[in-house]
């Protein structure tokens, strides 16, 4: 971008505290704290301040769009725009399509995504959408892992092995604990079991270990360097007395166990037609977590290793975690031999 261009584009931004005339505005993107009443406030505000075709965006990751939208005079102009963070790197948006949501903003939001240099991937309304809802189980379970015993580097350095990009306990660290624990309990409540918060995330958040930002969580950091936090280790030995809990399973089986939850997780978002197809199931992982692009995505991943393996390792997992039963799309393709991807 040349200077001049640069400066005629930063003229356009206008920043205010006040509330601004927004009559002739055609978009605004909500990008409040992931707290339902602060964005209903919002939202009740804006519904008030919008013109009659401005459209209205909220950012959130989890929070139900259509609640939001009943909060204003026009719910047919509301829509979810979820970017992923770093915002300036991540090419993925999720479009969250609210029963209230008409075509035409529809339209008009997926036209809006392309001209900002984004990708979008059209998700239904419902808690975590598509990326966060595959994505947290998986992160839950490892953060149950390290408190059951097995050690914080191990369990990433195996993922990291598998094709993923960083470690689940690395990435939690990144997207902050505090955040992790709110949208955690978000989707336990529409989920169950499989999205429980453990102990050992609510003891990193009231001892202020949040993540990366506040210094130290699942690891302490320094400028570049990442180190083990000695203090999570000393809390844990006193959990299981001097000796550490079992290390698990080794670390293929480590990654396959991880990596199941969110099989099992996207192939419900089809299931429930919370995405229109396996392929955006995929897409979207890929491009919203970096799951191992090799891999094809967790769905393309499942058939390659093939679904009845999938279905008959998740079942012995069953046997003592409730929370890897198979979904019924997983166990008719097993017992049919069919395939997400017929071609």
């Amino acid at each position: 971008m040349t200077e001049e261009k640069a400066k005629s584009g930063r003229a356009r931004i206008v920043a205010s505290t006040a509330p601004m005339e927004l009559r002739d505005v055609q978009f605004i993107v909500e990008a409040a704290s992931e707290k339902f009443e602060t964005k209903k406030e919002i939202f009740r505000e804006l519904g008030m301040q919008a013109g009659p075709k401005t459209i209205v965006a909220t950012n959130t990751s989890a929070l139900p769009v259509g609640r939001l939208a009943d909060t204003t005079v026009s719910p047919e102009h509301v829509i979810g725009l979820h970017f992923f963070n770093p915002v300036s790197r991540m090419k993925l948006v999720e479009v969250v399509i609210a029963k209230q949501t008409s075509d035409d903003t529809r339209d008009r939001s997926l036209a809006f995504v392309r001209q900002i240099g984004k990708l979008p991937v059209i998700v239904r309304d419902s808690p975590g959408f598509l990326v966060n809802r595959v994505l947290f189980p998986y992160l839950l379970d490892a953060a149950e892992l390290f408190e059951s015993g097995a050690d914080a580097a191990r369990i990433d350095n195996a993922l990291v092995q598998w094709g993923m990009p960083m470690g689940p306990l690395r990435l939690i660290d990144e997207i902050g604990v505090d955040i992790t624990i709110d949208i955690g309990n978000t989707l336990e409540t529409a989920y169950g079991r499989r999205d429980h918060v453990s102990s050992v995330l609510l003891w990193l958040r009231d001892g202020k270990m949040l993540g990366r930002k506040a210094g130290a969580g699942f690891y302490k950091y320094e400028g570049k360097a990442q180190t083990p936090n000695e203090s999570l280790a000393q809390w844990r030995r006193a959990l299981h007395g001097q000796a550490e809990g079992a290390e698990g399973p080794n670390e293929e089986g480590l990654a396959r166990r991880l990596i199941f939850l969110m099989v099992n997780e996207a192939a419900r978002c089809v299931e429930e037609k919370v995405v229109r197809s396996p392929e955006d199931a995929d897409y979207g992982m890929i491009l919203g977590t970096g799951f191992a692009p090799f891999r094809g995505g967790p769905l393309r991943f499942a058939e390659h290793f093939g679904l009845k393996k999938v279905v008959d390792e998740m079942e012995r997992l069953a046997e003592t975690e409730e929370k890897f039963l198979p979904c019924e799309i997983l166990k008719k393709h097993a017992r049919d031999g069919t395939k997400f991807y017929e071609n």
